[in-house]
């Protein structure tokens, strides 16, 4: 059973408990009717209100998923059911209608008891996604541009669009930029007409010089500016070393700091935000990398290719992600991975900044040293959470991004909200969860010097 399902048992219990508190308002009234001078509005109106309670229960469990419905079945119903039971039982001593008593409170207490123990073994086992095992497609001999350049949008959008889900695929472009004219979010470039762009960028003083020149190393990506005959050979590009918009995109990608558009950096447009996509945790293929430059060459002239300058891979080439089968293989971590593992596959790092995390040095959100800034955090008079401990506040920003958004104190302004996705409690196992929480609740800035 995995987190984001219904639990079956936990369902079928809060119906149950729902019949039961109907079954002793009907009781309750029957008794008040076959002996006089019980007050029947009274204990009428009172046991109909909790049978309404445990209705409304009831239909808020099937909004919840398995990780909540435990909690929320310990936390609310059972109290109110053994609430039901007591004040049944001061009905019956009040009116001195004890012997009258109903054995079903016996039978009840033990079939309960008997439930919330199957129900907890069975949340406590192991859990397990079974899902069909990734497939791999060689790239065939007669693969055609449209069928490269479609591959390119899988990458960057996915497969398919969830209805009132963002769109995202393994590139996770869209947290960031936007497509469509005039539509921007502030966060990075719009990449409409950036195949145009790239011809006369590479031409711009500001591109030649700024923030490094021509030929200048960047640390961080390992990549010399414009220089395409010295990328890594296995993303470089055959042909002329002259450097041409299929350079810029590519150098956009494998090295965002070697330019950043202005008004769209840190340091004074010195430093791009964007992660390194042919880097944990993206890590962009040779072939994918170049089906998302074909992509962004070919975007805004639907159709037609003459624009695309990256020529089609051959069998030779690599074995090809097959990523028409996106949705069979929905992101989902276990808890057994290493914690370095999960947090690369949750895609963490292209936003969040993290120590003890190789390469987790991204810049979209705040920097994960929760040990010293969850306490501070929760004592924010802005805070509208309900985390009362450190645990509790990473487990609410990983489950309910927007409980609390964090104030961007180098802008002067909140950090986006709704960049964070909202699915995590779909990606990941009870033990998962428990797991990240526990490392993150432990992260600190590192020691200066």
């Amino acid at each position: 059973m995995l987190p984001e399902q219904h639990d079956i048992l936990w369902t079928f219990m809060t119906m149950a408990y729902t019949l039961f508190a109907f079954y002793v308002f009907v009781n309750v009234i029957q008794h008040c009717r076959e002996n006089e001078g019980v007050n029947g509005k009274l204990w009428g109106g009172i046991f109909g209100a909790f049978a309404l309670i445990s209705f409304f229960e009831t239909v808020h469990m099937f909004d919840l998923v398995q990780a909540d419905q435990m909690t929320f079945i310990f936390q609310y119903q059972i109290l109110t059911v053994l609430a039901i039971l007591l004040v049944w039982g001061v009905f019956f001593k009040s009116q001195d209608i004890q012997n009258q008593s109903s054995p079903i409170i016996r039978a009840f207490f033990f079939w309960s008891t008997v439930s919330i123990v199957l129900a907890g073994y069975t949340n406590w086992l192991p859990q397990q996604r079974s899902d069909p095992p990734p497939k791999a497609a060689a790239i065939a001999e007669d693969l055609t541009m449209e069928e490269f350049v479609e591959m390119g949008r899988v990458i960057v959008f996915g497969a398919k669009q969830v209805a009132g889900a963002k769109a995202i695929g393994k590139g996770q472009c869209p947290l960031c930029h936007t497509f469509d004219p005039g539509d921007l979010s502030g966060r990075c470039p719009n990449l409409f007409g950036v195949e145009e762009r790239s011809h006369t960028r590479i031409k711009e003083d500001r591109y030649l010089n700024l923030p490094m020149k021509i030929g200048e190393l960047e640390q961080v990506a390992g990549i010399t500016k414009g220089k395409p005959d010295e990328i890594p050979e296995e993303y470089r590009r055959t042909g002329s070393p002259d450097l041409i918009g299929e350079d810029y995109l590519r150098e956009s990608i494998m090295c965002p700091s070697c330019y950043v558009v202005e008004g769209f950096g840190k340091d004074a447009d010195t430093k791009s935000p964007m992660p390194v996509i042919t880097k944990p945790p993206v890590s962009l293929s040779p072939v994918e990398a170049n089906a998302v430059i074909a992509w962004l060459q070919s975007k805004d002239t639907p159709g037609e290719f003459s624009n695309v300058t990256v020529p089609l891979p051959t069998a030779s080439d690599a074995v090809a992600e097959d990523t028409s089968d996106d949705e069979e293989r929905p992101v989902f971590v276990t808890g057994t991975e290493p914690i370095e593992q999960m947090i690369n596959t949750l895609g963490c790092p292209l936003c969040h900044t993290i120590p003890g995390i190789e390469g987790a040095v991204g810049e979209l959100g705040p920097k994960l040293f929760e040990k010293i800034n969850a306490p501070q955090r929760i004592k924010d008079p802005n805070y509208k959470g309900s985390a009362t401990n450190t645990k509790e506040y990473v487990r609410e920003s990983i489950l309910d991004p927007g409980a609390y958004v964090v104030f961007n104190e180098a802008e002067g302004e909140p950090f986006p909200d709704g960049l964070m996705p909202t699915t995590f409690s779909q990606m990941l196992s009870v033990q998962a969860l428990d797991k990240l929480v526990d490392f993150i609740s432990q992260t600190e800035a590192p020691p200066e010097g």
